[in-house]
């Protein structure tokens, strides 16, 4: 069993003579022994340090699984007899998926941790990866398999970052930000060798499904072999990195030393005995922790010049980066007339010397910093290297001395894309430096604009390729604009200064305040008084005619009683009649009164709100209000009575109504309203 550490993830003072004797004791001969002293190195490395190895070898899968395309395209278009443009349609389907998980992803790395959201984002583009053989005759399936691969990866960038900035002080980000990112560059090399290699052997199915296994076991071996260590031995330090990340306090040098695994880091100074406030500091950072945490800010991200021109930064960036992993092995094919296996070997310069500059772009930003050279200085210096350096050797390879050159085409290409590594020690630093609370959220915020090179980017090369005829056109001249300008961007408007977004204006935009107008107007246009606004009330009346008895029986012995009933059966119908002029075109129609202002866009509809003023004794008074507007089915409230007389009346209206009458009635029936 080995020694246990304390919750920085350091050695005690007396485990390091535990270790010696552990690893340096008399030669037994075991093979545990043998075993242990060969993984002695790795057990002694701090949490984050291991956290960091992880994250970079998942960051080797995961370009992998992108590269393989670029080099697997040129005999699936031959197989499927895709044409350029099909070939980057294809290419930029990753990228649909790409683009749209990288806000979700940044907001639940930011919520559950990049620890959590990483090991499944690895899972996810493993299997879209390995079912591409099976669905690769189908242009939109594949292209439906890719944009999950492209969904998956989405998010590891935000993941590293997030988990960089709860475990890795200021001084040590810009090496371990290069180191992770690196494997970007190993995952290209290794894709570039294995794949040309796998399909000359067992063709191009195999790349996917050989790359996709390759996914599974990184899984296992994180979980198991990381995370699981981590939780047993340093269980605080494990629960930093599964909180929210808008409780936790920002990691400083002092904590990576004294406190890296405390769940709620507080101030070196303030944790020490007999430090003065140190209880106030203490009580202030465990109130902190447990009050619920700020809603995210996304009107102050999207308010802020400093994160929209670092948005703008990285769309350059990976323009630039996309297009080229996309279409290099193809240029070097076509340029260059080799097969495919040299133009893989020819591309892995590129990604060699990106690792070389990485290494030197970290290191160097890190001891400027160290040396008191101030934060924004050393990003701005980096990110100008990787931008302006590009841009001159590919305007460099565009000139007719150059261009013809084959070899002094792929020096330029080689080291333009290993220079352009810079940007790791210069705007993949600068969500941790804007705000460690929100960098996952902040990258994918910016990772979002940057994807759209990807959609649009990609396939635009293989679009104007096929125009122009023209490498130079369609590939390095457009790459050279966006990284210019976006250089002058940086300089002027970027910000390395910690902001503080929670404090910043978050208030409505304007076009929100439209919106919800416009919103409200259709609401009140077509609620129909389901709904009244607030505020308001609605009354309904209906006006229903006073309905007489029916007279009283005479004796049989009058002769008189007949015509008596017929003169005042006429006189009740002209009665009505002239009641019915008086209120209008339809007797009984509904009147709606508002109570209060804001009530006049409100109707009554067919069986809902009504209120009944003035009814009978009897049923014999109820009217009917079908249709939208609630009106009266004409004569129904004569067809009410008793008796002989129900039927006597209702013919009688019958017979003064005539044809038109009778239709009117049968519309009323239907629910439709009667117009006038």
């Amino acid at each position: 069993m080995l020694a246990s550490r304390t919750t920085s993830g350091r050695q005690s003072a007396a485990q390091p003579q535990v270790r010696e004797a552990e690893y340096l004791g008399p030669d037994t001969g075991s093979t545990s022994d043998s075993s242990a002293f060969a993984w002695g190195w790795w057990d002694s490395l701090p949490s984050r340090y291991k956290i960091i190895v992880g994250t970079a070898v998942s960051f080797v899968i995961c370009n992998l699984d992108k590269v393989n395309l670029s080099v697997c395209i040129i005999p699936m278009a031959r197989d499927f007899g895709w044409s350029p443009t099909v070939a980057g349609l294809v290419q930029s389907a990753f990228f649909w998926g790409y683009m749209l998980c990288q806000l979700p992803g940044g907001y639940f790395n930011s919520r559950l941790g990049g620890r959590r959201i990483l090991p499944a984002g690895v899972l996810l583009y493993s299997a879209a990866t390995g079912v591409v053989p099976w669905v690769a005759a189908s242009v939109p399936a594949l292209c439906v398999s890719r944009a999950f691969v492209g969904f998956g990866q989405a998010t590891a960038p935000s993941a590293a970052t997030d988990m960089i900035a709860r475990a890795v002080p200021p001084s040590e980000r810009a090496r371990a930000v290069t180191f992770i990112f690196s494997g970007f560059h190993v995952g290209s090399i290794l894709g570039l060798l294995a794949a040309p290699w796998l399909i000359g052997h067992y063709g191009w199915r195999s790349v996917f499904v050989t790359f996709g296994a390759l996914g599974f076991v990184w899984w296992l071996w994180f979980e198991q072999g990381i995370m699981s260590r981590i939780t047993a031995e340093e269980p605080d330090f494990a629960t930093r990195l599964v909180s929210d990340s808008r409780r936790i306090a920002p990691m400083t040098d002092a904590d990576s030393v004294t406190h890296a695994s405390s769940s709620v880091v507080v101030p070196a100074a303030a944790s020490r005995p007999g430090t003065r406030g140190a209880g106030a500091a203490a009580a202030a950072a465990a109130a902190a922790a447990a009050a619920e945490p700020p809603p995210l800010p996304w009107r102050a991200f999207l308010r802020s010049t400093p994160v929209r021109a670092l948005a703008y930064t990285h769309f350059a960036n990976n323009w630039f980066h996309y297009t080229m992993l996309a279409w290099l092995p193809t240029y070097f094919v076509d340029t260059l007339s080799v097969d495919l296996l040299h133009a893989s070997q020819t591309a892995l310069l590129p990604p060699l010397a990106g690792i070389a500059a990485s290494a030197a772009a970290g290191a160097a930003a890190d001891a400027l910093i160290s040396r008191g050279v101030r934060v924004p200085v050393v990003r701005k210096l980096a990110q100008g290297i990787a931008f302006l350096v590009p841009t001159a050797l590919l305007v460099a390879a565009c000139t007719p001395a150059v261009a013809e050159d084959s070899g002094l085409t792929v020096a330029a290409i080689t080291v333009a894309l290993g220079v352009s590594s810079f940007s790791l020690a210069g705007l993949f630093c600068t969500h941790q430096d804007m705000s460690p609370k929100y960098a996952p959220i902040l990258l994918g915020l910016t990772n979002t604009t940057a994807a759209i090179p990807g959609v649009l980017g990609v396939a635009a090369v293989g679009y104007l390729f096929e125009k122009t005829q023209s490498w130079e056109a369609a590939l390095f001249l457009p790459s050279a604009f966006f990284m210019v300008t976006a250089a002058a961007t940086y300089t002027l408007w970027g910000r390395n200064d910690p902001i503080d977004f929670d404090a910043a204006d978050n208030s409505p935009f304007k076009f929100e305040s439209r919106l919800a107008a416009i919103k409200k107007a259709l609401d009140d246009a077509f609620d129909f008084g389901l709904n009244p606004s607030p505020g308001s009330a609605v009354e309904w009346e209906v006006d229903v005619p006073e309905v007489r008895p029916p007279p009283p029986p005479r004796a049989a012995s009058s002769l008189l009683g007949p015509l008596a009933d017929l003169v005042r059966s006429g006189a009740n119908s002209a009665a009505a009649s002239r009641d019915g002029d008086d209120e209008g075109p339809a007797s009984g129609s509904v009147r709606r009164r508002g109570a209060a202002a804001g009530a006049s866009g409100s109707r009554n509809t067919t069986g809902s709100g009504r209120k009944t003023t003035g009814g009978s004794s009897t049923g014999s008074g109820r009217r009917s209000t079908g249709g939208s507007q609630g009106r009266q089915s004409t004569g129904g409230s004569q067809s009410k009575t008793n008796g002989s007389g129900r039927r006597a009346r209702q013919a009688q209206a019958e017979q003064e109504e005539g044809p038109g009458g009778v239709w009117e009635r049968l519309r009323s029936l239907l629910g439709q309203p009667r117009e006038y």
